[in-house]
Protein backbone atom coordinates (compact mmCIF):
# COMPACT_ATOMS: atom_id res chain seq x y z
CA UNK A 1 0.00 0.00 0.00
CA UNK A 2 1.26 3.54 -0.92
CA UNK A 3 2.44 5.57 2.07
CA UNK A 4 1.52 9.46 1.99
CA UNK A 5 3.26 12.27 3.50
CA UNK A 6 2.65 16.24 3.57
CA UNK A 7 5.59 16.72 1.47
CA UNK A 8 5.29 20.21 0.99
CA UNK A 9 6.01 20.36 4.52
CA UNK A 10 10.08 20.70 5.64
CA UNK A 11 9.04 20.37 9.05
CA UNK A 12 6.68 16.83 8.13
CA UNK A 13 9.81 15.37 5.98
CA UNK A 14 12.13 15.80 8.59
CA UNK A 15 10.14 14.18 11.03
CA UNK A 16 10.29 10.81 8.90
CA UNK A 17 12.16 8.31 10.42
CA UNK A 18 14.77 6.50 7.91
CA UNK A 19 14.12 3.07 6.77
CA UNK A 20 15.71 0.47 8.31
CA UNK A 21 15.22 -2.27 5.53
CA UNK A 22 14.42 -1.39 2.27
CA UNK A 23 14.22 2.34 0.57
CA UNK A 24 10.71 3.58 1.30
CA UNK A 25 8.67 5.55 -1.07
CA UNK A 26 6.15 8.53 -0.13
CA UNK A 27 3.94 10.36 -2.06
CA UNK A 28 1.94 13.59 -0.99
CA UNK A 29 -1.03 13.32 0.97
CA UNK A 30 -3.13 15.51 -2.05
CA UNK A 31 -3.85 16.48 -5.26
CA UNK A 32 -0.70 17.76 -5.73
CA UNK A 33 3.08 17.42 -6.83
CA UNK A 34 1.42 14.52 -8.71
CA UNK A 35 4.42 12.12 -10.35
CA UNK A 36 6.59 12.93 -7.35
CA UNK A 37 8.15 10.50 -4.68
CA UNK A 38 10.51 10.86 -1.89
CA UNK A 39 12.92 7.63 -1.35
CA UNK A 40 13.61 7.61 2.06
CA UNK A 41 16.71 4.66 2.68
CA UNK A 42 18.82 4.20 5.96
CA UNK A 43 20.98 7.25 4.86
CA UNK A 44 19.31 9.42 2.93
CA UNK A 45 15.44 11.02 1.70
CA UNK A 46 16.29 11.69 -1.96
CA UNK A 47 13.57 13.06 -4.54
CA UNK A 48 11.92 11.30 -7.34
CA UNK A 49 9.68 11.84 -10.48
CA UNK A 50 8.02 9.77 -12.66
CA UNK A 51 7.10 10.95 -16.20
CA UNK A 52 6.17 9.49 -19.61
CA UNK A 53 8.53 10.88 -21.67
CA UNK A 54 8.10 10.54 -25.43
CA UNK A 55 6.36 7.52 -24.73
CA UNK A 56 8.50 5.77 -21.84
CA UNK A 57 8.11 5.80 -18.24
CA UNK A 58 11.01 7.66 -16.74
CA UNK A 59 12.59 8.15 -13.46
CA UNK A 60 14.18 11.07 -12.86
CA UNK A 61 16.47 11.56 -9.87
CA UNK A 62 15.90 15.10 -8.65
CA UNK A 63 18.35 15.13 -5.69
CA UNK A 64 18.26 14.90 -1.72
CA UNK A 65 16.95 16.77 0.95
CA UNK A 66 16.96 18.99 2.48
CA UNK A 67 19.03 20.55 -0.41
CA UNK A 68 15.46 20.40 -1.80
CA UNK A 69 13.89 21.48 1.09
CA UNK A 70 10.23 20.52 0.15
CA UNK A 71 8.38 19.00 -2.88
CA UNK A 72 7.48 22.14 -4.58
CA UNK A 73 11.09 22.86 -4.57
CA UNK A 74 11.63 19.38 -5.99
CA UNK A 75 8.67 19.67 -8.77
CA UNK A 76 10.58 23.24 -10.08
CA UNK A 77 13.88 21.50 -10.85
CA UNK A 78 11.68 18.49 -12.58
CA UNK A 79 10.35 20.88 -14.76
CA UNK A 80 13.67 21.84 -16.04
CA UNK A 81 14.71 18.23 -16.37
CA UNK A 82 11.58 17.44 -17.85
CA UNK A 83 11.58 19.94 -20.56
CA UNK A 84 15.53 18.70 -21.34
CA UNK A 85 14.41 15.19 -21.56
CA UNK A 86 11.47 16.03 -23.94
CA UNK A 87 13.61 18.77 -25.99
CA UNK A 88 16.51 16.12 -25.81
CA UNK A 89 18.76 18.67 -24.51
CA UNK A 90 19.74 16.16 -21.37
CA UNK A 91 22.71 15.23 -20.28
CA UNK A 92 22.02 11.37 -21.52
CA UNK A 93 20.70 12.24 -25.04
CA UNK A 94 23.35 14.91 -25.45
CA UNK A 95 26.47 13.19 -24.07
CA UNK A 96 27.08 16.19 -22.47
CA UNK A 97 26.97 15.76 -18.54
CA UNK A 98 30.94 17.66 -17.13
CA UNK A 99 32.46 20.58 -18.75
CA UNK A 100 34.95 18.29 -20.26
CA UNK A 101 32.45 16.69 -22.01
CA UNK A 102 31.32 19.90 -23.74
CA UNK A 103 34.85 20.96 -24.59
CA UNK A 104 35.25 17.69 -26.52
CA UNK A 105 32.38 18.25 -28.25
CA UNK A 106 33.83 21.47 -29.04
CA UNK A 107 36.95 20.05 -30.59
CA UNK A 108 34.78 17.46 -32.84
CA UNK A 109 33.24 20.35 -34.67
CA UNK A 110 36.22 22.90 -34.15
CA UNK A 111 38.91 23.55 -37.11
CA UNK A 112 42.05 24.08 -34.93
CA UNK A 113 44.90 22.31 -35.31
CA UNK A 114 45.59 19.21 -33.35
CA UNK A 115 48.71 20.62 -31.85
CA UNK A 116 46.07 23.85 -30.75
CA UNK A 117 43.95 21.46 -29.50
CA UNK A 118 46.53 19.34 -27.32
CA UNK A 119 47.90 22.77 -25.89
CA UNK A 120 44.23 23.18 -24.32
CA UNK A 121 43.98 19.61 -23.20
CA UNK A 122 47.21 19.88 -21.05
CA UNK A 123 45.87 23.54 -19.73
CA UNK A 124 42.62 21.74 -18.38
CA UNK A 125 44.82 19.08 -17.37
CA UNK A 126 47.17 21.32 -15.19
CA UNK A 127 45.31 23.30 -14.25
CA UNK A 128 41.28 22.99 -14.22
CA UNK A 129 40.67 19.36 -13.64
CA UNK A 130 38.58 19.32 -10.69
CA UNK A 131 36.25 22.16 -12.60
CA UNK A 132 36.36 20.41 -15.93
CA UNK A 133 34.91 16.96 -14.47
CA UNK A 134 31.84 18.50 -12.53
CA UNK A 135 28.52 18.03 -13.53
CA UNK A 136 27.28 21.25 -15.86
CA UNK A 137 24.57 22.59 -13.72
CA UNK A 138 26.64 22.10 -10.59
CA UNK A 139 29.13 24.99 -11.95
CA UNK A 140 28.54 28.70 -10.90
CA UNK A 141 30.20 31.66 -11.67
CA UNK A 142 31.84 31.55 -8.08
CA UNK A 143 33.68 28.48 -9.08
CA UNK A 144 34.74 29.56 -12.33
CA UNK A 145 36.94 32.43 -10.42
CA UNK A 146 38.19 29.96 -8.11
CA UNK A 147 39.43 28.06 -11.19
CA UNK A 148 41.35 31.03 -12.54
CA UNK A 149 42.06 33.22 -9.18
CA UNK A 150 46.14 32.99 -8.37
CA UNK A 151 46.91 32.24 -11.86
CA UNK A 152 49.47 34.85 -13.77
CA UNK A 153 47.31 37.56 -15.88
CA UNK A 154 48.32 35.36 -19.13
CA UNK A 155 47.71 31.96 -17.66
CA UNK A 156 44.11 32.99 -16.47
CA UNK A 157 43.41 34.46 -19.74
CA UNK A 158 44.12 31.63 -21.40
CA UNK A 159 42.28 29.47 -18.76
CA UNK A 160 39.11 31.51 -18.88
CA UNK A 161 39.04 31.79 -22.88
CA UNK A 162 39.42 27.87 -22.64
CA UNK A 163 36.43 27.67 -20.08
CA UNK A 164 34.40 30.18 -21.64
CA UNK A 165 34.64 27.97 -25.16
CA UNK A 166 33.62 24.99 -23.31
CA UNK A 167 30.78 26.71 -21.47
CA UNK A 168 29.08 28.33 -25.28
CA UNK A 169 28.90 24.51 -26.01
CA UNK A 170 27.56 23.25 -23.18
CA UNK A 171 24.98 25.78 -22.98
CA UNK A 172 23.97 25.09 -27.11
CA UNK A 173 23.56 21.64 -26.52
CA UNK A 174 22.02 21.65 -23.06
CA UNK A 175 20.44 25.00 -23.39
CA UNK A 176 21.55 25.82 -20.25
CA UNK A 177 22.60 29.54 -18.99
CA UNK A 178 25.85 30.38 -19.54
CA UNK A 179 27.51 31.55 -16.42
CA UNK A 180 31.09 31.49 -18.12
CA UNK A 181 29.67 34.74 -20.27
CA UNK A 182 30.20 36.98 -16.84
CA UNK A 183 33.87 35.31 -16.44
CA UNK A 184 36.54 38.05 -16.20
CA UNK A 185 40.22 38.23 -15.52
CA UNK A 186 40.70 41.76 -13.60
CA UNK A 187 44.21 41.62 -13.58
CA UNK A 188 45.59 42.02 -17.39
CA UNK A 189 48.45 40.87 -18.82
CA UNK A 190 51.18 43.90 -19.98
CA UNK A 191 52.60 42.42 -22.36
CA UNK A 192 56.56 42.71 -22.44
CA UNK A 193 57.94 44.76 -25.37
CA UNK A 194 61.59 44.81 -24.51
CA UNK A 195 64.10 41.92 -23.98
CA UNK A 196 66.61 41.58 -20.34
CA UNK A 197 69.48 42.92 -21.35
CA UNK A 198 70.35 46.11 -23.03
CA UNK A 199 70.25 46.05 -27.06
CA UNK A 200 72.84 48.36 -27.69
CA UNK A 201 75.06 46.19 -25.92
CA UNK A 202 76.24 42.85 -27.64
CA UNK A 203 73.64 40.98 -27.77
CA UNK A 204 73.62 37.24 -25.95
CA UNK A 205 71.58 35.57 -28.36
CA UNK A 206 74.04 33.44 -29.94
CA UNK A 207 76.13 32.66 -27.29
CA UNK A 208 73.06 31.11 -25.32
CA UNK A 209 71.54 29.42 -28.38
CA UNK A 210 74.80 27.45 -29.51
CA UNK A 211 75.30 26.63 -25.45
CA UNK A 212 72.71 24.55 -25.60
CA UNK A 213 73.19 20.80 -25.31
CA UNK A 214 70.37 19.55 -27.07
CA UNK A 215 71.02 19.48 -31.16
CA UNK A 216 67.03 19.82 -31.36
CA UNK A 217 66.74 22.69 -29.32
CA UNK A 218 69.50 24.65 -30.29
CA UNK A 219 67.91 24.07 -33.84
CA UNK A 220 64.35 25.56 -32.76
CA UNK A 221 65.78 28.44 -31.00
CA UNK A 222 67.83 29.44 -34.36
CA UNK A 223 64.89 28.83 -35.93
CA UNK A 224 63.31 31.40 -33.74
CA UNK A 225 65.86 33.77 -34.08
CA UNK A 226 66.56 34.21 -37.82
CA UNK A 227 63.08 33.69 -38.82
CA UNK A 228 60.93 35.65 -36.14
CA UNK A 229 59.03 32.85 -36.00
CA UNK A 230 56.66 32.41 -32.79
CA UNK A 231 57.28 29.78 -30.92
CA UNK A 232 54.15 27.70 -31.45
CA UNK A 233 54.80 27.88 -35.09
CA UNK A 234 58.22 26.77 -35.18
CA UNK A 235 57.76 23.80 -32.37
CA UNK A 236 55.27 21.95 -34.59
CA UNK A 237 57.20 22.48 -38.11
CA UNK A 238 56.75 19.41 -39.90
CA UNK A 239 59.70 18.44 -42.93
CA UNK A 240 56.99 18.78 -45.64
CA UNK A 241 56.76 22.85 -44.76
CA UNK A 242 60.30 23.07 -45.50
CA UNK A 243 62.39 23.14 -48.43
CA UNK A 244 66.15 22.95 -48.31
CA UNK A 245 66.56 23.21 -52.02
CA UNK A 246 64.49 26.41 -52.66
CA UNK A 247 65.38 27.75 -48.78
CA UNK A 248 61.83 28.16 -47.69
CA UNK A 249 59.83 27.47 -44.70
CA UNK A 250 55.42 27.68 -45.45
CA UNK A 251 53.84 28.27 -42.34
CA UNK A 252 50.14 27.72 -42.64
CA UNK A 253 47.56 29.16 -40.00
CA UNK A 254 49.14 31.53 -38.52
CA UNK A 255 47.94 33.19 -35.45
CA UNK A 256 46.48 35.92 -37.72
CA UNK A 257 45.22 33.07 -40.02
CA UNK A 258 47.61 33.53 -42.45
CA UNK A 259 49.07 31.25 -44.57
CA UNK A 260 52.81 32.16 -46.67
CA UNK A 261 55.73 31.08 -47.56
CA UNK A 262 59.12 32.44 -46.42
CA UNK A 263 62.44 32.81 -47.41
CA UNK A 264 64.85 31.83 -45.08
CA UNK A 265 68.67 32.75 -44.22
CA UNK A 266 71.89 30.41 -45.62
CA UNK A 267 72.78 30.31 -42.25
CA UNK A 268 69.31 28.87 -40.67
CA UNK A 269 69.73 26.02 -43.49
CA UNK A 270 73.45 24.83 -42.28
CA UNK A 271 71.73 24.33 -38.96
CA UNK A 272 68.32 22.42 -39.98
CA UNK A 273 71.22 20.12 -42.49
CA UNK A 274 72.33 18.94 -39.06
CA UNK A 275 69.53 17.29 -37.69
CA UNK A 276 70.03 13.56 -38.79
CA UNK A 277 65.99 12.83 -40.48
CA UNK A 278 63.73 14.14 -42.79
CA UNK A 279 59.92 13.52 -41.76
CA UNK A 280 57.62 14.09 -38.96
CA UNK A 281 58.28 16.80 -36.84
CA UNK A 282 61.21 18.91 -37.19
CA UNK A 283 61.79 19.61 -33.40
CA UNK A 284 60.47 15.55 -32.06
CA UNK A 285 60.28 14.71 -28.24
CA UNK A 286 58.62 12.58 -26.17
CA UNK A 287 55.64 13.93 -25.44
CA UNK A 288 51.31 13.64 -26.19
CA UNK A 289 51.77 15.59 -28.94
CA UNK A 290 55.22 14.07 -30.55
CA UNK A 291 56.65 17.52 -30.61
CA UNK A 292 58.90 19.45 -28.16
CA UNK A 293 55.97 21.36 -25.82
CA UNK A 294 58.41 24.39 -24.42
CA UNK A 295 61.44 25.91 -25.21
CA UNK A 296 62.57 27.27 -21.58
CA UNK A 297 64.31 30.57 -21.11
CA UNK A 298 67.37 30.89 -21.62
CA UNK A 299 69.73 32.45 -18.88
CA UNK A 300 73.66 33.38 -18.31
CA UNK A 301 75.22 35.11 -15.41
CA UNK A 302 77.70 37.90 -16.34
CA UNK A 303 79.57 38.06 -12.53
CA UNK A 304 80.30 34.84 -10.42
CA UNK A 305 79.33 36.92 -7.37
CA UNK A 306 76.03 35.91 -6.92
CA UNK A 307 74.66 39.70 -5.05
CA UNK A 308 76.06 41.39 -7.93
CA UNK A 309 75.53 39.32 -10.88
CA UNK A 310 73.94 40.61 -13.89
CA UNK A 311 71.66 37.74 -15.43
CA UNK A 312 71.08 38.24 -19.14
CA UNK A 313 67.69 36.00 -20.14
CA UNK A 314 66.49 35.23 -23.71
CA UNK A 315 63.24 34.41 -23.78
CA UNK A 316 61.05 32.44 -26.89
CA UNK A 317 59.27 35.79 -28.29
CA UNK A 318 62.67 37.54 -27.27
CA UNK A 319 63.87 35.82 -31.24
CA UNK A 320 60.76 37.74 -32.89
CA UNK A 321 61.64 41.02 -31.06
CA UNK A 322 65.76 40.82 -32.13
CA UNK A 323 64.53 39.59 -35.65
CA UNK A 324 62.40 42.96 -35.86
CA UNK A 325 65.16 44.85 -34.48
CA UNK A 326 67.83 43.42 -37.10
CA UNK A 327 65.96 44.49 -39.93
CA UNK A 328 65.41 48.14 -39.11
CA UNK A 329 69.18 48.08 -37.91
CA UNK A 330 70.27 46.28 -41.52
CA UNK A 331 67.29 49.21 -42.84
CA UNK A 332 65.30 47.18 -44.73
CA UNK A 333 61.65 48.66 -46.07
CA UNK A 334 58.97 48.20 -43.59
CA UNK A 335 56.95 46.29 -46.12
CA UNK A 336 59.84 43.67 -46.22
CA UNK A 337 59.69 43.28 -42.56
CA UNK A 338 56.44 42.87 -42.41
CA UNK A 339 56.15 40.34 -45.02
CA UNK A 340 58.84 38.55 -43.00
CA UNK A 341 57.27 38.64 -39.91
CA UNK A 342 53.81 37.65 -41.18
CA UNK A 343 52.52 40.83 -40.44
CA UNK A 344 48.17 41.02 -41.78
CA UNK A 345 48.28 43.59 -45.00
CA UNK A 346 48.23 46.34 -43.81
CA UNK A 347 47.36 48.89 -47.35
CA UNK A 348 46.66 47.54 -50.79
CA UNK A 349 49.93 47.09 -51.93
CA UNK A 350 50.26 45.09 -49.30
CA UNK A 351 47.19 42.66 -50.18
CA UNK A 352 47.94 42.27 -54.03
CA UNK A 353 52.13 41.86 -53.20
CA UNK A 354 52.83 38.79 -53.82
CA UNK A 355 55.90 38.19 -52.10
CA UNK A 356 58.73 40.90 -52.12
CA UNK A 357 60.72 39.53 -49.29
CA UNK A 358 63.39 37.18 -50.92
CA UNK A 359 66.35 35.10 -49.93
CA UNK A 360 68.80 38.29 -49.92
CA UNK A 361 66.54 40.00 -47.61
CA UNK A 362 66.83 36.63 -44.88
CA UNK A 363 70.31 36.58 -45.39
CA UNK A 364 70.58 40.89 -44.67
CA UNK A 365 68.55 40.51 -41.75
CA UNK A 366 70.51 37.16 -40.33
CA UNK A 367 74.34 38.97 -40.70
CA UNK A 368 72.11 41.69 -39.04
CA UNK A 369 71.79 39.08 -35.83
CA UNK A 370 75.13 37.88 -36.19
CA UNK A 371 76.94 41.25 -36.03
CA UNK A 372 74.70 42.58 -32.98
CA UNK A 373 75.84 39.10 -31.07
CA UNK A 374 79.46 39.99 -31.85
CA UNK A 375 80.72 37.05 -34.02
CA UNK A 376 81.32 36.43 -37.57
CA UNK A 377 78.92 34.18 -40.32
CA UNK A 378 82.32 31.94 -40.57
CA UNK A 379 82.23 31.25 -36.63
CA UNK A 380 78.72 30.46 -36.52
CA UNK A 381 78.50 28.79 -39.13
CA UNK A 382 81.56 26.55 -37.98
CA UNK A 383 79.83 25.79 -34.37
CA UNK A 384 76.78 25.08 -35.79
CA UNK A 385 78.86 22.26 -38.42
CA UNK A 386 81.01 21.04 -35.25
CA UNK A 387 79.62 21.90 -31.96
CA UNK A 388 81.53 21.05 -28.59
CA UNK A 389 79.17 18.53 -27.86
CA UNK A 390 75.69 17.14 -29.48
CA UNK A 391 73.06 16.12 -26.80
Amino acid sequence: MPNYANLRSRPKIQSIKPSTCDTIFYRHDGDALQGLRLAVGAQAKTWVMSKRINGKVRSITLGRWPELANGDAAMELARDKIAALEAGTDAATTSVVTLLDAFESHVLRSSAKPETTDNYRMQIKNHLSDLFSMPIEKITLPILEDAIKGKTPSTALHLAQIIRMAFRRAATLRRCFDVSADLKVMERHKPASHVLFDPKDTWPALDLILAKRSLIHRTAWLTMLFTGFRSLNTRTLTWDQIDLVRKTITLTEMKNGLTRTFPIADVLIEALMRLPYREGYVFPAESSTGHIHQLMALKVAISENPETAEVKVLRQHDCRRLFTTAARRARLPEYIIDELRGDTPKSVQDIYDQGSANHEDANKIAMSIIMECGLTPDTVVEQIKTPDYIG
